[in-house]
């Protein structure tokens, strides 16, 4: 009898209630319902939902979703699943109604686990499309990949593993496909770029054929022509003048091609082992290493681009920064690889990260080779405004013909799923952009020593 009246009581105040109160009304008859589901009052907690509903009235389709939400709880836990998917669809018909992206969003999101509870994980995955494509609507790749990050950061908090892991396989998806479509679009640039430069040279070197026949001609008309003779060797030097400025800009073209021909030759016979071994089934290993190969070469051209510019310096500990170097470096090279480091608390002026990157990625190259027994970084003062930093690697051999390439890109051919063959021209760069030099130390014959002259 005491239910029934505080029942009443608090539909009267529900159906009493002011229009500019009516949210915070229903916010508190939903706060109702969940206490009588608590105490396993459903019948109680199934007609606060109807009252709150008549309360509503017409239109207000998203109070009408809250209720609906409640509703769909309630069956929910009660075990009434063909209940819960009539509740679930009135949800859906009420969110859009809303036209409101956080109310749509939430049901999505319920809608979804829902289906997953139920085994059918493809229509989860169109809700979280639709979800993901809320957020990430007129933004570019990189907003994209930003929206599926927070995503799925979101369903780990929240301890949702199902969630997180068909984000991960969306999102894996998603980036294989850029990935592939973006090396596509680079090769196809560059092969484009190789047949003008073709056209460029064949139609200059039309050009020059043709004024050389001009010149002959002039000259025959010299010989017969006396009187006109002023004139036509004027004429003659004036096409040699633009015979010789054809020259040079056949010349440099000749250059810019050939360094452009290489680099196509060199990109279509190291991609094609790769594109061989994904058609034999060895997909992701070889697009992580077409992905990491475009990487280093997008790297290698804005360094080469902008090799005149150089980093910004500050002051620095060069004894702190080899501790440092040695401690990261100990983490790269192999069981049974020493790395030790010797270096006074000298001041000097470089550019940290850039240096860092350089000394590290040398010792990660040196430190493939299987013959290594002992890395030493050490830093050496020669004068007040040059410093010598030395990666001394002891077993490392090389033959005198990969010492006379080191430092040059694109000179030989390797398998991308080891390396690309790029770190050591990319860190020559780096040390250009410090306003230093990388070379070897050619006199040195217990293995391989770096030498990174530096000037502050």
């Amino acid at each position: 009898m005491k239910k029934a009246i505080l029942i009443l009581f608090v539909l009267c105040n529900l159906l009493t209630v002011s229009a500019q109160n009516l949210r915070q009304s229903v916010e508190n008859g939903i706060q109702t319902s969940i206490r009588q589901s608590e105490n396993r009052e459903w019948r109680e907690a199934f007609a606060t939902c109807r009252a709150l509903d008549t309360m509503i009235g017409q239109g207000n389709p998203d109070l009408h979703y809250l209720v609906a939400k409640e509703r769909f709880r309630l069956y929910y836990r009660i075990n009434k699943m063909a209940e819960c998917k009539n509740s679930l669809a009135l949800m859906e018909t009420y969110a859009r109604q809303s036209g409101k992206s956080a109310v749509i969003e939430d049901m999505l999101m319920k809608k979804a686990g829902f289906l997953l509870s139920n085994g059918n994980s493809s229509q989860a995955v169109t809700c979280y499309k639709e979800v993901f494509n809320m957020h990430a609507g007129g933004k570019d790749d990189t907003g994209k990949e930003k929206v599926f990050t927070e995503m799925i950061s979101k369903a780990k908090q929240e301890k949702n593993n199902l969630m997180a892991e068909m984000l991960n396989k969306m999102y894996n998806a998603w980036t294989d496909s850029i990935n592939n479509v973006k090396a596509a679009n680079e090769l196809k640039t560059l092969k484009e770029q190789y047949t003008a430069a073709q056209e460029d040279i064949e139609s200059k070197s039309t050009k020059i054929t043709a004024q050389w026949v001009f010149i002959v001609i002039l000259i025959v008309i010299a010989v017969g022509l006396c009187l006109a003779l002023g004139f036509f060797v004027l004429l003659m030097f004036k096409n040699v003048r633009q015979i010789k400025q054809l020259k040079a800009s056949l010349s440099l073209s000749d250059s810019n091609n050939a360094q452009k021909n290489m680099f196509l030759n060199n990109i279509s016979k190291q991609i094609r082992p790769s594109l061989d071994a994904m058609e034999a089934g060895d997909t992701k290993r070889q697009i992580k290493a077409l992905q990491t190969f475009m990487a280093s070469i997008e790297n290698y051209m804005s360094l080469e681009q902008s090799r005149d510019s150089h980093y910004e310096l500050s002051s620095k500990n060069m004894g702190q920064f080899c501790e440092k170097m040695a401690t990261e470096a100990k983490k790269m090279v192999k069981a049974g690889v020493n790395v030790t480091f010797n270096s006074q608390p000298i001041t000097f002026s470089t550019n940290e990260e850039a240096l860092s990157t350089i000394v590290l990625g040398i010792v990660r190259e040196a430190s493939k080779n299987n013959n290594v027994e002992r890395i030493t970084l050490e830093f050496k003062k020669r004068n007040p405004h040059t410093g010598h930093f030395l990666i001394t690697v002891v077993g490392m051999k090389l033959a005198e013909e990969k010492r006379q390439s080191l430092f040059t890109a694109f000179s030989e051919i390797v398998d991308l799923t080891e390396g690309d063959g790029l770190t050591y021209p990319t860190c020559c760069l780096m040390a250009l952009k410090l306003n230093g030099l990388l070379r070897l130390d050619e006199e040195y014959r217990q293995g391989t020593r770096f030498i990174i002259e530096l000037k502050d």
